[in-house]
């Protein structure tokens, strides 16, 4: 089995996140002594990818190879390529992921257009000193969905009480089950049904990929590669029909404001107008 880590912290093993990761790979290797679990990590802060992405979009157009720090997010797109599974692991800082971790995600755009991990199962974990493991987790569950991931298992931990015994029991039993989803789905995984927000994803997306061919000459050829435009979904899953419907209705509506440039500006709420 071999597990990928993407480490949203400097702080690596001693710090909060980086010890409760530690605990998950301790436990998943307890499961079956006899399995040998390989273990790759990459920290974002050591990536070193600079205050911001650039927003260039030469990722999408010419390429990922063409973006100035291709060289530097390698190792990470190294360790997704090989990993069984791979765990997101974040602090959670001003009810968000972390910085590193929001240029991580930034730099890996281009997979939103090119998913590259249909079907490969993704674990997600936070700790904070109080609240926002909703917001930091659901964003990263939404971020690694449209590259491909499925999410599997998520925790949220509340760091200064994990020093209070009554919920340190609470946290390792939580660990307890996650490691058995983890280590069932890393072995053996399962593409779960697509939902009427996937369904909607991948219709979105190749609206962006069809629209953009003549700018986007590589989105293109990644899709028609793999038969995409003429498909329902990014594998030989089947779709549910309902759900399905239900994506192509929202897909015509959205086809037409793009055309017609009758969308509305987003205001915090229904458009008026």
């Amino acid at each position: 089995m071999r597990i990928g880590v993407i480490m949203g912290t400097g702080h690596g093993s001693t710090g909060t996140t980086g010890a409760l990761v530690t605990q998950l790979l301790e436990r998943v290797r307890a499961v079956d002594p006899s399995l040998t679990v390989e273990v790759d990590v990459v920290t974002t802060d050591d990536l070193d990818l600079g205050p911001s992405c650039p927003a260039c979009l030469s990722c999408m157009t010419a390429g990922e190879q063409s973006c100035p720090s291709f060289e530097r997010t390698s190792p990470a797109r190294a360790l997704m390529d090989a990993a069984d599974l791979v765990v997101f692991a974040t602090p959670v800082h001003s009810f968000h992921v972390s910085a590193t971790m929001k240029r991580f995600v930034d730099h890996f755009a281009y997979l939103i257009h090119r998913p590259a991990y249909v079907g490969k199962p993704a674990v997600l974990v936070s700790t904070a000193a109080g609240a926002g493991h909703d917001a930091a987790l659901g964003y990263l569950s939404s971020a690694v969905r449209r590259w491909g991931f499925h999410t599997v298992g998520q925790l949220g931990v509340n760091g200064p009480g994990l020093a209070k015994a009554p919920y340190r029991e609470k946290v390792d039993r939580a660990l307890d089950e996650l490691v058995r989803t983890l280590h069932a789905q890393a072995l053996d995984p399962v593409e779960p049904k697509q939902t009427v927000a996937d369904l909607i994803g991948f219709r979105v997306a190749r609206l962006l990929v069809e629209g953009g061919r003549s700018e986007g000459p590589v989105d293109a050829a990644y899709w028609d590669e793999r038969g995409w435009f003429d498909a329902d979904w990014f594998s030989d899953r089947p779709v549910p029909k309902l759900a399905n419907r239900i994506a192509a209705m929202v897909e015509k509506k959205i086809r037409a404001g793009i055309e017609e440039g009758s969308a509305k500006p987003w205001t915090g709420g229904r458009a008026r107008g």
